[in-house]
């Protein structure tokens, strides 16, 4: 036959040839080399031949020769194509046919070597993996094909290829199921099957993601190659899943010429991009990229019409917007052509320019360009967008006492002339309780460019205002529309930062148990600190501190230099029951170390029988205890080192010291029910020397989560665990123990407001209950309430009516001897639920305020599968399982009975030995 075809397409059911119109088909068969005849179903049309694929009828390993009207057929093209069991081969002379191909999704493991296959040139060319394979003893004649392995399921897929020019072409259009694909060349060498994986052969490019091609979409999932960790990957996706994955080949700004604003009900930007290749691209997204960690949010819904890109603003779209500022970035994919780069408005003008600015629900939202004119887009509180858009500034001027009462609050404040300043207020920090105390008299003066001096007083209403703990200094502005923000005042002179942290009590106002003073954040912005007053907070304490400092300093050079001085102690120096304690006493009665001294408040309920037991045992704000915390070089604790003096105070000659002592923590729990970073280790922060942890589990997560190196943490165990041993036995009636642990957003909340909490409302629900009588009178069963010591105060709003139930308060208390004596204990996130599992006791978690308490402060480990007892979320759950437990006699379950291997290092009474060791060992 004169005329030559060529092969268009190789699929599972049709193969398709190109033919000249001239040529009439009348019949179309293979034959054998033994002549056997196999008829081929087809459609002749006026371009095309269309044949029915007639692998399944082929013998295996036999060569077929195409015929048409009885004349051998010749190829156009040199080429070899492969599918699932065919391979075609077109020459000038004949098409031949190999039917029956080893079928490689099903070839045994035990008879197919697996290896590498390092492939350098990679290309893509309509929707085709071109690959030169640089192994010459790899041809079209042993290759058996290409296939595709989903690294998930496992799930094996042939792939069609052809061979032109020394180059496969593997093609990728027919549809992925979801996941990632790794490709494999299968050939034969010898005797032997081989299956190699196709990876980074270019040693320039290993480990990187590198970009190849993209395929399409088809069925809502985008399909597109590029080497991941080196190996060839197909991955098909849906879109939020494919944008995130797919790598980046090229980088540059895309270049907009017109912004068109939408400024109806429902916000949008219109953007015309100047490049025609992009606007023609396959694949054309726009994202947010966070400029605080990078992460990358696609905006859904964008439409696409001659060359605009419609970018609609909507609290839908907005949804996992965090409050930051973001970049607008597009992503377009076209081929083997990934581009992405940040939206920049061509424009002679470089001043921020604003497009958009307005609110949504709980945020506002403002989209303008930068100083380079690129795209951005701030998500935040009103105030900041507020601050943005009329350039404001703040700094704090000066802080005077007003009549021994109030305050006189100078602010210095650059802002826009269309801004006007109402006054300077006081606002509670706090996320559930809006409160604020307002300046009178505000007074603003002009300076100079824009800048103005604004000052305002106040008279402290202490029965009104007295609203613990934090209060920041904010600004009320309000612009010429009459929107009123409350703007934060950021930084102060260095001259008031030093005023303040001079000495807190020389600034502060007070009553006889009431306080209020400024000092110097973290951040070194200026807030207030309003408390209770510690009965020590008066002048004679004060000069007392400054005389034991002036004895320390004569005294340093001849009796102290010498001296290796530890002091211990707990929580406000006022207990003698946890870590602190525990080691203290450990070090003291086998005499370890001559000067090891312990700090207790003589009000509280241990420090008598304390005192008996050492000499050591020194009392709380006197003249030898401020003279040690001078001289002392460590301090041992089981809480922040503050407590050894006061927690609230930052300003002074005691603070300041303590801030540059080595310490140790001791810890007061198990570091995993609650995320903190009060402890973390940062520049501003008392840092630790070193802490002590229980298990491995614990060590990574301070390492992980506080940033202390593993040589900065010891798992020793608590000292306090030492002295455990179960007593639930020996008790005359047997004894459930509820501590419940406090809650960061309502400490020192008035008495009034705290009754109104779902904590309260729980816990006197729960133990007003009558199921819960009815339990504890069958049973004889004793239980005992205590509440946190920071929320000491509100134990007098628990008013109980049984002979069942008791409440115990603060330092009336040995929580210790409650633990040992406990069948059982109920907390909620306290970390002293540990100790009572130390001792393979069962524990109960009532978590009904379990959102909020992950929204506030969230947890190291997961509640719902990682607790070490069950978890009830109401007050009728929680009485079923107290129930439960006391009908089996408190028996700790199998399931954490196994479980208290993984969360315990050490189970013995050598605790304090090995810390007391580690400790020697600080340098």
């Amino acid at each position: 036959m004169e005329e030559k075809i060529r092969l268009i397409s190789l699929q599972e059911e049709h193969i398709v040839f190109e033919k000249p119109r001239n040529l009439t088909v009348n019949e179309i068969y293979l034959l054998n080399e033994k002549n056997n005849k196999v008829d081929i179903e087809f459609k002749s049309g006026l371009d095309e031949i269309t044949i029915k694929n007639p692998a399944k009828r082929l013998r295996e390993e036999d060569v077929y020769l195409l015929y048409i009207n009885d004349e051998k057929a010749g190829g156009s093209d040199t080429i070899v194509a492969g599918s699932n069991h065919l391979i075609i081969e077109s020459n000038l002379i004949a098409i031949t046919f190999k039917g029956k191909m080893e079928n490689i999704s099903s070839l045994d493991n035990k008879h197919i070597l697996e290896g590498d296959m390092p492939i350098q040139k990679v290309m893509f060319q309509d929707e085709n993996i071109l690959l030169t394979i640089p192994d010459e003893t790899i041809t079209n004649v042993n290759v058996l094909g290409f296939l595709v392995v989903n690294e998930e399921t496992e799930e094996i897929r042939r792939l069609h290829f052809s061979y032109v020019n020394d180059t496969f072409s593997v093609n990728l259009s027919e549809s992925f199921t979801q996941g990632f694909w790794k490709m494999k060349i299968v050939y034969k060498y010898k005797q032997l099957y081989l299956m190699d994986t196709i990876v980074q052969g270019n040693p320039n490019y290993f480990n990187k993601l590198s970009f190849i091609g993209y395929v399409g979409e088809s069925l809502e999932q985008h399909t597109g190659a590029y080497f991941k960790g080196n190996q060839l990957t197909i991955c098909s996706l849906q879109i939020e899943d494919f944008f995130k994955e797919i790598p980046i080949k090229e980088r540059k700004d895309i270049l907009i010429d017109q912004v068109l604003v939408n400024d109806a009900a429902e916000k949008s930007i219109e953007l015309h991009v100047v490049d025609e290749q992009l606007v023609l691209s396959k694949f054309k997204e726009i994202m947010l990229v966070s400029r605080k960690n990078k992460k990358r949010i696609r905006i859904p819904s964008i439409k696409h019409t001659d060359g605009k890109i419609v970018i609609p603003l909507t609290p839908e779209n907005l949804d996992e917007v965090n409050n930051n500022r973001w970049d607008l970035e597009g992503l377009f994919i076209n081929g083997e052509k990934s581009i992405a780069g940040r939206l920049q408005v061509i424009r002679e003008d470089n001043e921020k320019m604003i497009y958009l600015n307005y609110s949504i629900e709980d945020y506002t939202m403002m989209v303008y360009t930068t100083m380079n004119n690129y795209i951005a887009i701030l998500k935040s509180s009103g105030s900041a967008v507020f601050k943005e858009k009329y350039k404001m500034k703040t700094k704090m001027k000066d802080i005077s006492k007003k009549d021994k009462s109030g305050f006189t609050l100078t602010v210095q404040v650059k802002k826009d002339e269309r801004v006007d300043i109402k006054n300077i207020l006081l606002k509670l920090r706090s996320q559930d309780t809006m409160k604020f105390i307002a300046t009178e008299d505000t007074e603003i003066e002009l300076l100079q460019n824009q800048n103005y001096t604004v000052q305002g007083s106040f008279q402290m209403n202490w029965d009104k205002d007295f609203f613990p703990l934090y209060w920041d200094v904010f600004v009320t502005a309000v612009d010429e529309e009459g929107n009123e923000e409350r703007i934060k005042v950021i930084g102060a002179t260095n001259k008031l930062k030093r005023q303040i942290n001079k000495d807190y009590f020389t600034n502060a106002i007070y009553t006889e148990n009431k306080i209020l003073y400024p000092y110097v954040t973290l951040k070194k912005d200026i807030a207030f600190m309003m408390r209770d007053k510690e009965y020590y907070e008066n002048k004679g304490a004060k000069l007392k501190e400054k005389l034991a400092y002036l004895t320390y300093l004569i005294m340093k050079p001849f009796y102290y230099r010498k001296k290796e001085i530890w002091i211990g102690f707990e929580k406000f120096s006022s207990t003698a029951q946890d870590n602190g304690y525990a080691f203290f006493q450990y070090v003291d009665k086998n005499k370890l170390h001559d000067n090891f001294y312990f700090i207790l408040d003589k009000h509280s309920s241990d420090y008598e029988e304390v005192r008996k037991e050492s000499n050591k045992v020194v009392p709380f704000m006197s003249f030898k205890y401020l003279l040690l915390l001078y001289a002392s070089d460590l301090l041992v604790s089981s809480e922040n080192k503050r407590h050894v003096y006061n927690l609230r105070v930052r300003s002074g000659i005691v603070p300041k010291k303590i801030d540059s002592k080595k310490s140790v923590f001791l810890q007061h729990g198990v570091t995993a029910l609650k995320q903190s970073n009060v402890f973390k280790k940062a520049k501003g922060r008392g840092n630790f020397s070193l802490v002590i942890a229980t298990s491995d589990l614990e060590e990574e997560i301070i390492h992980q989560n506080w940033k202390y190196e593993l040589n900065e943490i010891a798992v020793t165990g608590f000292s306090r665990w030492d002295k455990l041993f179960d007593k639930s036995q020996k008790i005359e009636r047997r004894k459930i123990f509820v501590m419940p642990t406090w809650r960061t957003w309502m400490e020192d909340m008035p008495k009034e407001d705290f009754k109104r909490t779902d904590y309260y409302d729980n816990y006197v629900n729960f133990l007003n209950s009558k199921e819960l009588e009815v339990i504890l009178e069958k049973h004889n069963l004793e239980l005992v309430f205590f509440l946190h010591p920071k929320f000491k105060q509100y134990i007098s709003e628990f008013q109980l009516d049984s002979d069942h139930i008791s409440l115990k308060e603060f330092q009336n208390i040995k929580v210790n001897e409650e633990i040992m004596e406990a069948s059982l204990m109920i907390s909620d996130y306290s970390s002293v639920t540990w100790d009572m599992f130390y001792m393979k006791k069962p524990v109960l978690f009532y978590q009904f305020d379990y959102e909020k308490y992950e929204a506030y402060e969230g947890s190291y480990i997961d509640m719902e599968t990682e607790l070490f007892g069950e978890r009830a979320l109401s007050k009728n759950e929680l009485v079923q399982l107290v129930k439960e437990y006391a009908e089996n006699g408190f028996e700790l379950k199998p399931h954490y009975e196994k479980l208290h291997g993984e969360y315990f290092k050490y189970v013995d009474h050598n605790n304090s030995q090995r810390i007391f060791d580690v400790i020697k060992s600080l340098k």
